[in-house]
């Protein structure tokens, strides 16, 4: 029979379920998950791969007349259960996705504020601290590189691009951004009890680093 996207077969009184999706069901001699399936109470006894489109093959067996256990955790496993399983995974993988497709860009994470790494980027995967602490040696390095063409090719990144002379000063100014975003931003990261890793240049509003509640 199909329950949700699942078939589910019955084999001299076991269960058999192919499932599309992975499920948490640890297989135990003690401490067993009840799994109830149409009123009857069942336990996993083995899983083996699957056969496209299903992933795992799941065996339950019947629940031993002679075991009274007390579980913390039993599962209902019906079409809601299935529905549900669903959803997470593919939130799941969509979460993998974009969690690949921003990791090529890792360093300029970092630069995001503090409410966003942690509200968006955090559950994806990635690590404030660790995100934060490679924006600052970008950060950093952009502050040689502006020092550079400054200080020695009396120009600018900036101008540069543009060639405009009028943007020296905007150039100048660039270069003292960088360069005190990376100290201050630096010397925070040093820290051990920071619950809020700086982005670039938040530390300009300090109201908005205390954490809410």
């Amino acid at each position: 029979m199909k329950i949700g996207s699942d078939k589910v077969c019955l084999e001299d009184g076991r269960l058999v379920i192919h499932a599309v999706e992975v499920m948490d069901w640890p297989i135990r001699e003690f401490c067993r998950v009840p799994v109830y399936f149409q009123e009857q109470k069942y336990y996993v006894r083995s899983k083996r791969d699957g056969k496209r489109p299903y992933r795992v093959i799941y065996e339950l067996w019947p629940w031993p007349e002679d075991v009274h256990e007390a579980p913390a955790k039993w599962v209902v496993y019906d079409e809601a259960y299935v529905a549900q399983r669903d959803r997470a995974a593919a939130a799941a993988r969509r979460k993998e996705a974009l969690y690949a497709i921003l990791l090529p860009v890792y360093p300029l994470l970092g630069l995001f504020w503090s409410g966003f790494k942690h509200r968006v980027l955090g559950p994806l995967g990635f690590e404030p601290r660790s995100i934060t602490q490679a924006s600052i040696v970008l950060t950093f390095g952009l502050f040689i590189v502006e020092g550079i063409f400054v200080g020695w090719l009396a120009g600018g990144i900036l101008m540069f691009f543009a060639g405009r002379s009028a943007l020296r000063p905007v150039d100048w100014l660039l270069m003292l951004l960088l360069g005190a975003d990376s100290t201050l931003r630096f010397g925070q990261s040093l820290k051990l009890d920071v619950e809020r890793s700086w982005g670039f240049c938040e530390w300009l509003w300090p109201e908005r680093r205390i954490p809410s509640g």
